[in-house]
């Protein structure tokens, strides 16, 4: 298994860091976790093939996680790839509809909207066995585990339910939108971060979706994390790839 981070920033534009996106690749499958502003060009600077992006996997609707999903998907009709399918919490059939609208490309392309049930059920997506936890944020939605090993949390406060979710993961990608000290409700500061953390087994970190005015201050937010938790803590950048042997 091998995770890319193509973008680890936020809403609000930065220099170095697209909207968010992460691709989780098992054996054949290639699954698109979030599609935020500008993860379409980085896949083009990775040495991943948009084109065999065909299924986009949400944890949450908000726009800077959803905004590229017409662009990649117009990328490969245009390139001959029709087949499109985006899966996700509630809201993502009505968000699906208006992004898809423009170029009428809910018409031109074999579009498959997935809505998954309330609750915590385990699902899957081609091989890879997915289950999720519940985020603690402003618009529904979830924080998913593959094959037990990558547990990616969306944009959520920290909570017990994603911290237990990812326990035994080897790596969590986390949000930590803040430094401590800022109001952040529906986002996560390191202190509070690292407490829920204290108890769980994870063998590495990843920061991620770091708003601009966070920035300078990733060497403390690594710092805090990590006086909580015997992982090991880094801030993730766009690019950042983890080989799971």
């Amino acid at each position: 298994m091998r995770l890319t981070l193509l973008g680890t920033g936020s809403a609000l534009p930065s220099p170095t860091r697209l909207q968010t996106g992460a691709i989780v690749e098992r054996g054949g499958d290639t699954l698109l976790v979030d599609c935020g502003s500008g993860v379409t060009h980085r896949l083009a600077q990775s040495d991943i093939d948009y084109r065999d992006v065909d299924t986009v996997l949400l944890t949450h609707t908000h726009l800077d996680h959803v905004a590229d999903l017409p662009t990649l998907a117009k990328a490969r009709l245009l390139d001959g790839h029709d087949a499109f399918t985006v899966v996700g919490p509630q809201g993502t059939s009505d968000v699906c509809d208006a992004l898809f609208a423009v170029d009428e490309l809910a018409d031109r392309l074999n579009l498959t909207v997935r809505e998954l049930p309330t609750g915590t059920d385990p699902f899957a997506i081609g091989e890879i066995a997915i289950e999720r936890a519940p985020t603690d944020h402003s618009k529904p939605g979830y924080a998913y585990r593959f094959d037990e090993r990558v547990t990616i949390a969306g944009d959520t406060a920290p909570t017990e339910p994603v911290c237990s979710l990812a326990d035994g993961s080897e790596v969590l990608v986390h949000e930590c939108a803040y430094p401590d000290g800022t109001e952040s409700p529906g986002h996560s500061t390191p202190t509070a971060l690292g407490k829920l953390l204290a108890d769980i087994d994870i063998d590495r970190i990843l920061l991620t979706h770091l708003f601009p005015e966070t920035e300078p201050h990733a060497d403390e937010l690594v710092s805090t994390v990590s006086k909580y938790t015997d992982a090991t803590v880094s801030v993730a950048t766009d690019h950042t790839s983890v080989m799971l042997e």
